[in-house]
């Protein structure tokens, strides 16, 4: 098929932009920093399911088949159309934590909101008997917050389908209760760790129920290791439903589904490296294929605790103002922010780095089209340098989105023909440094050139 008429050169973006170095923010978060080494705060999601938890850290997580991956993208898109949803809520995805544990609420409001889609049927009567995990949860999230009060909402889902509806709204006598049971499984999670052994964690929930990693053949559960009692049993709960507010939701979801259309991007790395994305998205990879998992530095996850261990709402989730991409755009301060880190020697110079790390700016740039701000920042890591300069912090602003968006625009179009053509040669090759761990580099025809940009 012969490709139609392509979009006009693109916009200089580089003058739409100015780009700062926030030394005081940078102090901010090198204060934050844990020491080297030390153990990380522990997830509310690794507190309800401990075993499964330690085998990540252990051996890092398994292979996903592409059933299961495409499982989950469909999960992750209705997940972010629902943060749609309820963005007039509350703030979305709101990190908070205590010096021992840390967790992402999917909505705060006067109350921590957790959000479970499902091919399942929401609970017929009671979380608290037939999903006590999800109760265990909310409540965990109250803890951390000090309030007493929290809500379960239940989607039951068939692909783009929203089938049924339920909201609980819970009450604590006492979140005291909730704060001992989270202290001693952190201890049970991190002497497992200690002596390599997750012999003295509690039977997992998940157990003949689809684990990945007892599908994986890595975990050694018998299933007759002792239950733990669920963390909400002593803070004496309070159930009560809410059919009002179900109601309410089916209707604002089913609206928002009906105007949704499958994305032409998917992430906002497409709109970098289309060609890349035009293999991805027409030519899928066997398991085997995929590059095999790297596990996060110390460096990155001790940055990335950082940013998220600030007084809460510094750290959220920002809405998006359209459907696409299906990628989800993490705040810092209310703008859009990347955490990376570096192997380099020199740090970054705001003077230079729109032209020495171009993705960045278009990272960001991207992203602030997307959620309709005008500024973002880059949290950089550096593993060489001392603790004194670890951290950098560079803020971009974006003088006028408009040429982002005629950059969104034209590479979205040229993408879509390529793909009706089957063609990939009007695609821009992806910059040479992708090239030796491409898995398509035996097909894309980019070579590696030393000419590619990450325009």
């Amino acid at each position: 098929m012969a490709l139609g008429p392509l979009p006009a050169p693109e916009p200089d973006w580089r003058t739409a932009l100015t780009v700062r170095e926030d030394l005081e923010l940078a102090r901010e978060l090198t204060g934050r920093l844990r020491a080297p080494g030390a153990p990380r705060r522990t997830s509310v999601t690794d507190l309800l399911s401990p075993r499964p938890a330690f085998w990540r850290f252990t051996v890092g997580p398994p292979p996903i088949t592409a059933e299961r991956e495409r499982t989950l993208e469909g999960g992750r898109r209705l997940h972010r159309i629902l943060g749609l949803v309820f963005a007039p809520e509350g703030r979305l995805e709101v990190r908070v934590h205590d010096d021992r544990v840390q967790g992402r609420v999917d909505v705060l409001s006067d109350r921590p909101i957790e959000i479970k889609t499902s091919a399942y049927a929401p609970p017929s009567a009671d979380p608290l008997t037939e999903r006590p995990d999800h109760a265990d949860q909310v409540a965990m999230y109250a803890a951390l917050l000090g309030v007493r009060t929290a809500r379960l909402v239940y989607l039951q889902t068939d692909e783009d389908e929203v089938r049924d509806t339920a909201t609980f709204d819970l009450e604590f006598g006492s979140i005291e209760s909730v704060r001992t049971a989270m202290g001693e499984r952190v201890r049970a999670l991190t002497t497992a760790g200690a002596s390599g052994s997750p012999a003295g964690l509690p039977r997992c929930a998940w157990y003949g129920r689809g684990c990945e990693f007892r599908g994986a053949g890595v975990c050694d559960c018998t299933g007759e290791e002792d239950a733990s009692a669920p963390v909400v049993k002593g803070a004496d709960p309070h159930v009560t439903r809410r059919p009002d507010l179900a109601g309410q939701l089916q209707e604002s979801v089913d609206a928002r589904l009906a105007a949704s259309r499958p994305p032409s991007i998917r992430r906002f790395r497409d709109l970098l490296y289309p060609r890349r994305a035009f293999f991805e998205q027409t030519v899928p990879l066997a398991v085997g294929a995929i590059p095999p998992y790297e596990s996060e530095t110390d460096t990155y996850s001790r940055l990335a605790e950082a940013v998220d261990c600030g007084p809460v709402g510094e750290a959220t989730r920002l809405p998006t103002l359209a459907d696409e991409p299906d990628e989800e755009v993490s705040g810092f301060l209310g703008a859009p922010v990347l955490i990376r880190t570096s192997r380099a020697a020199q740090r970054l110079d705001p003077r230079t780095v729109a032209d020495r790390s171009p993705q960045y700016a278009l990272q960001l740039g991207f992203r602030c089209v997307a959620t309709g701000t005008d500024h973002a920042r880059l949290v950089l890591g550096y593993e060489k340098a001392t603790e004194a300069e670890r951290v950098q912090v560079l803020e971009f602003r974006f003088d006028s989105a408009v040429v982002f968006s005629r950059i969104w625009r034209a590479r979205t179009r040229r993408l879509e023909a390529a793909r009706s053509a089957s063609d990939s040669s009007v695609l821009e090759a992806c910059p040479s440094w992708m090239f030796e761990q491409c898995p398509y580099r035996d097909r894309c025809a980019c070579g590696g050139s030393p000419a590619a940009s990450h325009r």
